[in-house]
């Protein structure tokens, strides 16, 4: 990263007039000594958003978003100080003195150079896109492929499409318009043969031309028209792109994002497809939330992209190896991202184009919206290897499910769909979440190498505990004030008097148990148990709160086995804390049947749980 200087900032912002910036992005009014207009961060009818040219400054009275050009930059593209330093730079014209990433320390005079390089390779594309696009028209090959792929005008004009003859003809028109020759060939667009000669790379191909964010044109990708066969005899490839140079690095774009992010407004979903097809023929049809990969697979820098203007990602790969690996990766890249992601399952096409043709828009829009969990995805990759109908298949299947459960973070996802298959499978509930919890362990156990940290417990955290403590003894008081004697016998299995001597509450909750054990709770005013005036403002408040519930039983049970869960997790911590040090192998199997036991116990409690405990104790007392 590089850390620029305080003049070299303030020169970028000098440079760049908030008016003309914030202008490409807000219709602007003049009012006053001020321009106004509708805010680009949140939705309004009426202006709230001003932007002062004497302080060059922006401010909206309404979200209460302001600042200078360069945070207005760093709002409207999503993007870090460094980058809105660099981009308002490269809109004015401005060479940065610092470091350079991609090729260290450099002078000067070199940087100034590879800036002057990179300008005019952006001018050469543009220049070579409308040459292609105007090619079109002298090409019936050309033609008849938009024909052929129900390609319409507005969508090649749109996506700048066009055809590279075999004339040479790029070559030439660029060297005529005086670009140099060096730049010409770094572009990908034209080679160099041994004796000198100029030529142009993508000859007889439709061309695809790749744009940027910021709507530059930076590469080209080229499909032949040949058939398969003649492609086999020539042996030449179906697709050819432009190669990584100054202006693009594949791995860093998405192919239709400039026209995906629309009004720089972050969308709600954005499906990220294999090829370019893909994304032209979605447009087309209206749906324009489509991008390609410009590759098989995803890459970290373009998860981070579809992060900066998407809520959710839903993948589409060709349901080929190379297309399940890329799923697969696409998945991993966004959940480390903390991205959602889903998996588009598309049955009676092979791929989004040819979906669309078929079937229509409307129909794709509903595949699209009932695109399934990562969880699901790779579960029924999974199955296609096993047969189910074979006992110790599916065994094997099962385990392996498992595993993948267990690597889910969210534990709620994971419940719901241990449901599902457990239904769909014929299998106890139980039986999987006891292998999952199995994995779990283990894994944790290996990732730490049996030496995890003790935790640092800050006093927040200590309080938290304590409001939770106080709140789970409210919670057994609650029960306690029921007079069920059979709810009762239930919650002292769980909570026996040994708990009651460590609890804060623990003189009334005391009284109250002994009296259930003498008989005299029936007979007796709750009251009478208080020793203190605390005692009764807490009782009172708790009797209080019970006579509005109307499921006070099954509320009951409910927090009976949160406690059960919570001893049990805190016997597996020990049981766990022991197998960690020095055991006979005797002793360690003991440990470990013992652990099995927990883990067992552990998965019947957790699915008789039919709530959130935090909201289920918390939400009740307050």
């Amino acid at each position: 990263m590089a850390f620029y200087s305080e003049d070299v900032i303030e020169e970028v912002k000098a440079a760049n007039d908030i008016i003309d910036v914030v202008g490409n992005y807000v219709n602007l009014k003049r009012k006053g000594s001020s321009y106004q207009g509708l805010c680009p961060f949140h939705r309004e009818k009426t202006p709230s958003f001003s932007v002062t040219p004497d302080k060059q400054i922006f401010h909206c009275f309404g979200c209460g978003v302001g600042g200078n050009v360069i945070r207005f930059i760093m709002k409207i593209e999503n993007i870090g100080f460094t980058e809105a330093i660099e981009f308002l730079a490269d809109r004015a014209n401005i060479t940065l003195p610092s470091y350079d990433q991609n090729y260290g320390n450099i002078s000067q005079e070199e940087l100034q150079k590879r800036q002057e390089a990179k300008y005019e390779m952006y001018e050469i594309n543009k220049v070579a896109g409308r040459f292609f696009y105007e090619n079109i028209e002298k090409s019936s090959m050309a033609q008849n492929y938009i024909i052929e792929r129900k390609i319409d005008p507005k969508t090649v004009a749109r996506f700048g499409l066009g055809f590279s003859l075999s004339d040479n003809g790029l070559s030439k028109h660029l060297i005529s318009l005086g670009f140099k020759e060096e730049n010409i060939i770094a572009t990908g667009l034209v080679g160099k043969s041994d004796r000198g000669v100029l030529y142009d790379k993508f000859k007889d191909r439709f061309m695809f031309p790749i744009f940027d964010i910021r709507k530059r044109l930076i590469a080209f990708g080229g499909r032949t028209l040949e058939s398969k066969e003649s492609m086999k005899a020539k042996g030449i490839p179906k697709y050819i792109n432009s190669p990584e140079n100054l202006i693009y690095s594949k791995g860093h774009h998405l192919y239709g994002l400039n026209l995906a992010r629309g009004d720089n407004q972050k969308l709600k979903r954005i499906l990220v497809v294999e090829g370019y097809m893909d994304v032209i023929s979605p447009h087309q049809a209206g749906i324009t939330n489509v991008v390609a990969s410009l590759g098989t697979a995803l890459t970290e820098q373009q998860g981070r992209l579809l992060r900066r203007y998407a809520e959710e990602v839903v993948l589409s790969y060709d349901s080929d190896e190379a297309g399940q690996k890329a799923k697969l990766r696409g998945i991993e890249i966004m959940q480390a991202l903390d991205v959602p992601v889903k998996v588009l399952k598309m049955d009676g096409a092979k791929d989004p184009d040819e979906y669309i043709i078929k079937y229509g828009p409307e129909k794709f829009e509903r595949l699209v919206d009932n695109s399934i969990s990562p969880i699901e995805y790779k579960v029924d990759l999974l199955r296609k290897n096993y047969n189910l109908s074979d006992t110790s298949q599916k065994i094997a299947f099962l385990t392996k499910m498992a595993e993948i459960l267990s690597k889910e973070d969210n534990i709620i996802e994971r419940d719901v769909y241990v449901d599902k298959f457990s239904r769909e499978l014929n299998v106890g509930k139980e039986a999987i979440v006891a292998e999952i919890e199995k994995r779990t362990i283990r894994n944790t156990m290996k990732t730490q190498n049996w030496q995890a940290p003790k935790p640092i417990i800050s006093n927040d955290n200590e309080k938290s505990k304590g409001k939770e403590k106080d709140a789970i003894e409210k919670s057994i008081i609650y029960i306690l004030t029921l007079k069920n004697n059979d709810i009762f016998n239930i919650l002292r299995q769980t909570y026996t008097e040994d708990d009651i001597n460590d609890s804060i509450n623990s003189e009334l909750i005391k009284n109250l148990y002994n009296s259930y054990i003498s008989g005299d709770i029936i007979n007796k005013d709750l009251m009478s148990f208080c020793k203190t005036e605390e005692e009764s403002n807490l009782l009172s408040e708790i009797m209080m709160k019970s006579n509005v519930r109307d499921d006070t039983e099954k509320f009951a049970l409910e927090i009976i086995r949160k406690l059960g869960i919570d001893k049990l997790q805190e016997q597996k911590k020990e049981v766990i804390k022991k197998l960690q040090s020095e055991n006979t192998e005797d002793e360690r199997k003991l440990l470990e049947a013992k652990l099995n036991e927990i883990i067992l116990k552990l998965a019947k409690k957790w699915f008789c749980m039919q709530k959130d405990w935090k909201n289920i104790i918390f939400g009740f007392l307050g």
